[in-house]
């Protein structure tokens, strides 16, 4: 049997992929055959290299959006083609784009001079992407094994830094006890019904007829439905490590601020949406009829989340290490609406997941532009009267950090509000009071940031090198998506809801 005529629909579906693959391994030809060329005398590619994979990542996200099929489940129920999938992988490809242009000056300056870097980040948006699409507890463990790799190797790639040696170490140890944590819950679901599709876990666990021959449930219910819940939690806390919720956040920190700054802000941007989305079609559809035991764990999880990460990045001095924290906090309110379990809880998800995404691109691309001539920007008090050495960036910084606190006229304002009002509207209202009041308190950490850079004294001035183009270019866009999207939040509202719709 010819398998380009069994599966060519399917071939066509998955082309986007397929292309981001074949490009990383001629990339991976291309840079062992010239950057060891002795003809060449051996250059650095790192520049081009990094221009190629922006290139490759463009094209495949054409190739998504030109995509003229809107839904099919393909290669034997492996994979799933939907609004969810198009939506989650566009904005993985943007924001990956974004990082790689960002990163660019960071990486030359600290002479991190492999051009396997970029392969690696390559590797982790395929794996991302696949995530995205996967129908089966199988294909989803591979992928997110497939891009943890890569984070690994990304979080100790200062090899002469014993900082980073030991961030890549943490993480691998804790990424892979967590990837274990998964593959032990999904092997609980495979050897009590037989399958691991989430269609037909669906099938299973809403006595939908279906035809599935290798079903072997012969259990009594309570038994069966025990069984479930433990693999449920295997699964939720495995997936809940790799978000970095509280209390399974103790990596995160340490990861932040021992990686390189262009590997952190990788981290800290670019996954959170795929593990979302996979824990999305894992229990909002496949396991729902069990959201009594999961929704207990995730707002247990949210609860402690929006809680660490607002308290504990008070006395936080070194600027990663904040940003660890207020991810963690912000997860905390990713998580609460997703709790809900309800079609405007996963729609204000989905909203508050892009609202931060842009808003940590302009962050961490102004962190990137702190870098000093002598040394890497580590504490608070190095960004001491930025207003004096580069007035925009510093205005840019404080419209930024006020959109993450919640501030109006701004865009997290209103993904606050729309998570706020939905934990409301399902009469979460012990929720809904905790976390507006940590919002407020985690207000006051974005704001002393404000005030050194506007009013702190100095003995001795900090100088900034000059922002390039690109960085320029991101910071623009961003700055212009956080104001507009609080004016005219029309068009993102619709494509949360197309993507909360998949789900329902």
């Amino acid at each position: 049997m010819n398998f380009s005529t069994l599966f060519i629909n399917d071939i066509k579906i998955i082309l986007p992929e397929f292309f981001l693959a074949t490009s990383v391994l001629v990339l991976v030809i291309h840079g062992a055959i010239l950057a060891a060329s002795p003809t060449y005398n051996y250059p650095l590619i790192n520049k081009s290299i990094s221009w190629l994979s922006v290139l490759i990542l463009t094209w495949t996200l054409i190739l998504i959006l030109n995509n003229p099929i809107n839904f099919r489940i393909i290669f034997n129920n492996t994979f799933i083609y939907d609004d969810l999938t198009v939506f989650s992988q566009s904005i993985i490809l943007i924001s990956s784009i974004a990082c790689l242009i960002m990163s660019q000056e960071y990486i030359k300056n600290y002479r991190l001079n492999s051009y396997e870097y970029y392969l690696l980040i390559l590797f982790a948006i395929l794996g991302l992407m696949l995530l995205t699409s996967s129908y089966d507890l199988i294909s989803a463990y591979l992928a997110i094994e497939m891009q943890s790799l890569s984070f690994y190797t990304l979080a100790a790639f200062k090899r002469k830094s014993a900082f980073s040696t030991e961030a890549g170490l943490k993480y691998f140890i804790l990424g892979a006890f967590s990837s274990g944590l998964i593959l032990f819950g999904s092997s609980l679901i495979y050897g009590f019904t037989g399958v691991t599709n989430l269609g037909y876990l669906f099938c299973l666990m809403n006595d939908v007829n279906t035809h599935i021959s290798n079903v072997k449930v012969f259990f009594e219910p309570y038994y069966y439905n025990t069984v479930i819940v433990i693999a449920n939690v295997f699964i939720a806390v495995g997936l809940l490590f790799k978000l970095s919720a509280a209390p399974f956040h103790m990596w995160s920190p340490d990861v932040y601020e021992g990686s390189p700054t262009s590997s952190a802000a990788i981290f800290a941007i670019v996954p959170k949406i795929a593990v979302l989305v996979i824990f999305a079609r894992i229990f909002q559809n496949s396991l729902f009829s069990t959201v009594y035991w999961w929704q207990s764990i995730v707002l247990f999880c949210a609860m402690c989340s929006v809680l660490i990460g607002s308290f504990v990045a008070l006395k936080q001095r070194k600027f990663k290490r904040l940003m660890a924290y207020s991810a963690i906090s912000h997860v905390g309110y990713l998580l609460i609406s997703f709790g809900l379990g309800t079609s405007i809880g996963l729609q204000s998800l989905f909203f508050y997941i892009f609202i931060y995404m842009i808003t940590s691109i302009c962050i961490w691309s102004i962190l990137m532009s702190f870098e000093l001539h002598s040394s890497t920007s580590r504490n608070l008090s190095d960004l001491s009267l930025l207003i004096k050495a580069n007035p925009i960036l510093a205005v840019t910084f404080a419209i930024a950090l006020f959109s993450l606190a919640g501030v109006p006229p701004l865009a997290g304002f209103y993904a606050k509000m729309q998570i706020f009002l939905a934990s409301l509207e399902s009469s979460m209202y012990f929720i809904a009071v905790i976390s507006i009041i940590s919002s407020v308190i985690s207000t006051f950490y974005y704001i002393r940031i404000i005030k050194t850079v506007y009013f702190e004294k100095v003995s001795d001035w900090n100088f900034y090198q000059q922002i390039n183009q690109g960085k320029s270019l991101i910071l623009g866009l961003s700055i212009f998506l956080i104001v507009l999207l609080f004016l005219s939040p029309n068009l993102l509202s619709l494509c949360a809801y197309k993507m909360s719709v998949v789900l329902v």
